[in-house]
This record gives C-alpha cells, sequence and structure tokens, in this order.
C-alpha cells in the first residue's frame, strides 16, 4: 500500500526530486509488488526483520557507487538543494541533526562504513542513530538546511494520521 500525501504516492514525489540527481536507485523493500510500476530495481533486506539498517547495509552493498544517499520511504517533501548539499560534505556519514535528534534516513553513507554496520547488525545493534558513534560522522545542523528548505519540510516524514492530515495541509496551502 502507498500513502498519498496531496493526491500523489509519496513515492513518486521522492523519485521526482531523486531522478534528476541520480542515475542509480534502488528500493529497498521485503514486498517488491508495490514498486513494480516504477521500472527501478527492488531488493529484499539479506535478514528480514532487522529494521532500517539492515536496509542501509542491503543498500550500501547493492551501490555501485562509493556513496549513496539513503533515504526512508516516510518522508514525502524531498528537497534537491539539501541533498546536494549533504552529497557536498565529507564524512562517512553526513546526517542532519534537528532538535538534537539525528536522522539516519535521510543521509548520505560511504561505502566504507559497511564494515560497521555488519559488525553492528552482527551484535545485534539495529539502531541506525547508534551508528554515527561508531563511523565518521559529519553532523549537519538542520539550520544549515533552512537557506534550500526554510520550514526543514524535508525532514518531515509521515507516520502518523496526523502527519498525514498536516502534510495534505502543506500541499493545498
Amino acid at each position: 500500500m502507498h500513502v498519498e500525501v496531496g493526491g500523489r504516492r509519496i513515492i513518486d514525489r521522492q523519485l521526482e526530486v531523486l531522478r534528476p540527481l541520480f542515475d542509480d536507485i534502488v528500493i529497498i523493500s521485503n514486498e517488491p509488488e508495490p514498486f513494480a510500476d516504477l521500472g527501478l530495481p527492488v531488493l529484499p533486506d539479506e535478514i528480514q526483520g532487522e529494521g532500517p539498517l539492515r536496509g542501509i547495509a542491503t543498500a550500501l552493498v547493492w551501490s555501485p557507487k562509493p556513496r549513496l544517499f539513503v533515504v526512508a520511504g516516510d518522508l514525502p517533501f524531498l528537497n534537491a538543494d539539501v541533498i546536494r548539499y549533504l552529497i557536498a560534505k565529507s564524512g562517512q556519514v553526513v546526517v542532519p541533526v534537528l532538535d538534537g535528534h539525528a536522522d539516519p534516513l535521510h543521509a548520505v553513507y560511504q561505502r566504507s562504513c559497511l564494515a560497521v554496520v555488519r559488525r553492528r547488525l552482527g551484535a545485534g545493534q539495529r539502531k541506525a542513530a547508534e551508528l554515527l558513534d561508531h563511523v565518521d560522522a559529519l553532523r549537519v545542523d538542520a539550520n544549515e538546511l533552512r537557506e534550500f528548505d526554510p520550514e526543514l519540510r524535508c525532514l518531515t516524514n509521515v507516520n502518523t494520521p496526523t502527519d498525514l492530515q498536516n502534510a495534505d495541509a502543506w500541499v493545498s496551502s
């Protein structure tokens, strides 16, 4: 099932921003059917049920490039300028931090952090945000991103009915 914001699937909104930026795009999902119409590879996690960090590992293994922009499927308002800004920074992981909380599912990863990701998964440590303490992570204060996205909508996810109502309201305004 695809969630729609403003009458458009979130994945379609994301791809509208991502396709002009990246030649190589993959969807990590254990359910490929909902993405069959997108013309993109859909890869399952090597081990299912281990959360977003396993998905990051799957994407890093797949990636033909040494750096990869990772985004969660619940972020409807991606911003190309914000993504370019993050990509231009250096670090094994480049991650925005808003109100003291890093957003590892809107971040740039170097393939060189894959070994650490695998070690953490092997030890049962599955929280993507905790990875940042074990790699060369550049934490970017989200206020730096306001130049490109004044309301930081690019970091707004849709996880609840209220989130969806707010996102629909933004599209309508």
